[in-house]
């Protein structure tokens, strides 16, 4: 029997450190025996005010509000044990993934955060994934947010490595609710409006709620931003840098500017020795830099020296077309209610729908070496050119051109997302009850591409000459002399920068299309109940049962599947993934009421997972919590997750993929400064390359590299091990104060990588061998030696490790002039390493690296008087860091570390008169931008990059 002061204490606990993910709170009557049982968030047993042995930290509804945000990620985003999976500041140049709202706790990516609502799995948001867009969440439909951090898979299934998120949507509502707000930066665009209406009804035995929310934010351009046009951080070779071993930096920061010297939108190339152009009536000029400084060595990581810094004349200036906002427009709309069959058993239903539509932006077509090539007898050749060409004795001159001809290539995205739920949850007896439930969701996602072309039909206007009086599309013979025109074919003018004619733009360019897919149907049961009683308490149980069935299809316009479209080839695939899983849990309590352990108890888990694609695995969880006395309460949990790998991890078909620069480890002036001189030497020559070779200079500067990205169907679940040990102090001396310490750690392997071509080659000839998963996703000529292909996938060859502590703090203070509360959750890092390969050489740490900060930290501090005015001050703060810990020395640059980042954001509210509230607020006060540093001044998934900005909005209730 537990006294009145334990159940206040446990109750006061729960709602601190482990909110229940039930609808209310628990109630509590006069008589003991009356206390309601709740479910805690990590389990799925319902128990009496008990504390979970796996910290969790609760958003309230009151946080989402004083945060001014539109959006849930955009909360996520700022919570120091979460990371930004994607949004709309960092997707803009993801072809498939534009708009998409994606959070990822511990920064171990998204696809190993779960994401629930209401306790079950929401449908991907893009096809064939695991992460769940958060676009689909109505911000004014949550009540709640529970985070978890650490293993969970024992109790809720794959994917749940890093912690789950449970969004915890409202249930009941009685009458009619109006919000509207706004956001505007204050400056470059990115505005924002946001409107949502909620009505509902409850009676006796039954209710329901219906919201509708409506979200749009405009673009945000870089360049519609001044720090970034008038101080932008660049870096450039320090001329004042003598060789490798002197002391002095290779790289030195510049705030001049930087931009690209080749791919004018006028055409650009070589001739003579002269790199030439088109002014604006088609006649030939040399390129002009205007007087930037060509930097010999290109930029950092670049074999290129066509790289300048000073003022932008020809080229490409770095930003034109890029985003640091992707625009968004968004809504959705829930229906839920809930029914008493009788005292006994109640059926609960709920459904949403969801629109989104977002595109992101690059720059337009660029036309490389060998893809604009211009006959001596092209129509459109001036004498000037002409006279050049035979003077170089040339008969063909190949160009490089940036394509604005067609626009800039937009990658449009509208996602359709529905979903609907059915539970039925009841008492079988005095001491088990169940929990059932059968969801099905779907989502479809059509993805255009603006700005595209033809290839053929390109290259066929290209070749303009002069037929029969007429300038036409050249046919030509086997020897290439001019038999006719190309029917339907209307020529163009790159010599310059000329307007395309209607009909050569009908001709040449195109909209390329895809269609995407994903359908989730899962069902389940729960029955928990009490076993036996125990000296120090009961016994108690959960059962389990669940089956989901994910499947993706993807559908590429008729364009790409051919190949016919620049830049873009892929075939159609569809992929299923079917898994049962059976699970259970176990609560024994240890001792009660004992000195220095006034309640302990020990808590199990196990789940068994059958999949059709990776076979049988399992996941455990044991956890201990240790009340003390009433200030201490000590838990630990030690756990075993597993992740299961995607449809498109699996069964993606391949796609063409370019490789933005050309590498060549096997290269004899690559080996000779390589770390890994040894390993290269031995396994290249292995390969059958010689010691001196080196690829040709044709290979080197043939432009990106074509290859193909793909899925892997022999991916297996990759496995996490992790240990969580807290200290929850609640002082009896100090009212209303908590603090919750947690040290976590994290182990995965056969961690799911994903590997680029560079990554894959230098795995391959760096390792003891060359039998290796690596060597295996390239090709070489075998004539010329040089790589012609390759294949970039996911593999299980890494392992990851990351430890840290959580700190959780809350304190409240009433006065006779109002209330404030305190809260304070901070992150600190204390260990982060990888390893991609599984040699000891390469185990590299993070910890610290500008996206592994060693102290992130959030402080609310809010001010509450009566109901009528909340005030509440916001910053976040993130620890200085350093761009590279590995790699980095005096001799590579100037520039590794980055200063820390805090940002405030403050909002007020105040009822106007009943059921009327307005609010105003600021975020970041300060207008902080990104830190001045090159590899940091555009980030915007670590920084803010939208600047200051005012919120307004009015809440109305009837």
């Amino acid at each position: 029997m537990y006294s009145n002061s334990k159940i206040a204490k446990a109750v006061r606990l729960a709602m601190i450190v482990g909110a229940s993910t039930a609808i209310s709170l628990p109630a509590f009557s006069a008589e003991e025996e009356a206390v309601e049982r709740i479910s805690v968030t990590g389990s799925k047993i319902k128990r009496i005010g008990a504390v979970s042995p796996t910290p969790v930290t609760v958003i309230s509804r009151v946080e989402l509000q004083d945060a001014g945000i539109s959006n849930v990620n955009d909360f996520l985003a700022e919570m120091p044990s979460s990371d930004v999976g994607l949004s709309p500041e960092n997707s803009n140049n993801f072809i498939y993934a534009n708009g998409l709202n994606t959070t990822d706790l511990r920064g171990l990516g998204s696809g190993r955060t779960l994401v629930l609502v209401n306790g079950r799995r929401f449908v991907p948001g893009q096809a064939g994934e695991s992460a769940v867009d958060l676009n689909n969440i109505a911000t004014s439909f949550v009540e709640r947010i529970e985070i978890t951090t650490g293993g969970a898979s024992a109790v809720y299934g794959a994917d749940a490595v890093a912690g789950v998120v449970n969004i915890v949507t409202r249930k009941s509502f009685d009458g009619f609710e109006v919000d509207i707000a706004t956001t505007r930066p204050n400056e470059g665009g990115g505005e924002q409006d946001f409107a949502s209406i909620t009505f509902g009804k409850e009676e006796k035995d039954s209710g329901y709620i219906f919201n509708f929310d409506y979200a749009e934010q405009e673009q945000m351009a870089m360049l519609d931003k001044a720090w970034y046009r008038n101080n932008p951080s660049e870096s450039r070779p320090n001329p004042d840098d003598t060789s490798g071993d002197d002391g002095i930096p290779g790289m030195i920061q510049h705030n001049q500017g930087e931009h690209y010297g080749l791919y004018d939108e006028s055409s650009e190339f070589f001739l003579g020795g002269n790199h030439w152009t088109f002014d604006e009536n088609g006649n030939l000029r040399p390129f002009n830099n205007n007087d930037a400084r060509q930097e010999a060595g290109g930029i950092e990581g670049s074999s290129r020296p066509w790289y300048y810094t000073g003022p932008y004349g020809d080229g490409i200036e770095y930003g034109a077309d890029e985003f640091f906002r992707t625009p968004l427009k968004r809504y959705t709309v829930n229906l839920a209610g809930h029914q008493a069959i009788n005292d006994d058993h109640e059926l609960t239903w709920d459904m949403t729908y969801s629109n989104s539509k977002a595109h992101g932006q690059s720059t337009p077509i660029f036309l490389r070496t060998g893809e604009l090539v211009i006959q001596r007898d092209n129509a459109y050749i001036k004498d000037d050119l002409a006279a050049a060409m035979d003077e170089a004795g040339v008969d063909s001159i190949s160009m490089r051109r940036l394509s604005d001809d067609f626009g800039p290539r937009k990658y449009v995205q509208e996602r359709y997302t529905a979903r609907a739920s059915v539970g039925l949850d009841g008492i079988i007896n005095d001491e088990w009850s169940y929990s059932a439930y059968f969801q099905h969701g779907t989502m479809n996602q059509d993805t255009s591409w603006k700005g595209e072309i033809f290839t053929e039909n390109l290259q066929n206007a290209i070749d303009a000459v002069e037929f029969e009086g007429q300038i036409v599309c050249a046919d030509r013979n086997d020897d290439g002399e001019v038999i006719g025109a190309i029917e339907g074919c209307a020529p163009v003018n790159f010599l310059g920068k000329n307007e395309v004619s209607p009909e050569a733009n009908a001709y040449i360019s195109t909209v390329a299309t895809a269609e995407r897919g994903h359908d989730q149907t899962s069902y389940g049961i729960t029955v928990t109940g009490d076993v036996y009683e125990l000296p120090a308490g009961t016994l108690q149980t959960a059962f389990s049962y669940d089956w989901r069935k994910e499947r993706a299809f993807e559908t590429p316009g008729s364009g790409i599947r051919s190949g016919i479209i620049f830049g873009n080839s892929g075939d159609s695939y569809k992929g299923e993934v079917t898994v049962k899983e059976y699970s259970a849990e176990i609560i024994v309590p240890l001792l009660a009421e004992q000195y220095l352990a006034e309640e302990v108890t020990l808590e199990m888990a196990y789940r068994y997972m059958d999949y059709s694609s990776t076979g049988t695995d399992s996941a455990y969880k044991l956890g201990l919590n240790w009340q003390i006395n009433d200030d201490f309460r000590l838990r630990a949990t030690k756990a075993q997750s597993v992740r299961a790998p995607t449809i498109n991890d699996l069964y993606s078909p391949a796609g063409t993929q370019y490789a933005g620069q050309r590498k060549e480890v096997c290269a004899a002036d690559y080996i000779e400064k390589s770390d890994y001189k040894e390993q290269l030497t031995r396994n290249c020559a292995a390969a059958g390359i010689p010691a001196d070779w080196t690829p040709s200079d044709e290979w080197y500067n043939g432009g990106s590299l074509e290859g193909e990205i793909g899925g892997n169907p022999e991916l297996q679940n990759e496995v996490s091990d992790d240990i969580t040990i807290g200290l929850i102090y609640s002082p009896s001396y100090i009212e209303n104060f908590d603090i919750t310490v947690d040290y976590w750690k994290f182990e995965i392997e056969d961690a799911i990588n994903f590997y680029e071509y560079e990554d894959s080659m230098a795995n391959c000839y760096q390792g003891d061998s060359l039998d290796n998963p690596f060597c295996d996703k390239f090709t070489r000529d075998p004539e010329t030696l040089e790589v012609t292909g390759f294949y970039e996938t996911s593999l299980n060859a890494a392992v990851e490790k990351l430890s840290g502590v959580d700190i959780e703090s809350t304190y409240k203070l009433d006065t006779t002039f109002g209330t404030f509360d305190f809260r304070l959750v901070a992150t600190y890092l204390e260990n982060h390493e990888k390893n991609q390969t599984g040699l000891a050489t390469d185990n590299f740490t993070y910890t610290g690296e500008m996206e592994k900060p060693r102290w992130r930290a959030r402080l609310t501090t809010a001010y509450q008087y009566d109901d009528n005015l909340r005030v509440a001050l916001i910053g976040n703060y993130r620890h200085g860091t350093v761009y590279d810990r590995n790699f980095w020395s005096e001799e590579v640059n100037n520039y590794n570390d980055i200063p820390s980042y805090t940002t405030f954001d403050v909002t007020v509210n105040y009822n106007v008169i009943d059921d009327v509230e307005v609010r105003l607020g600021m975020q970041n006060i300060a207008d902080r931008t990104p830190p001045n540093n090159p590899y940091a001044f555009d980030e915007g998934a670590y920084f803010d990059v939208i600047g200051r900005r005012i919120t307004a909005g009015v809440n109305v209730k009837f």
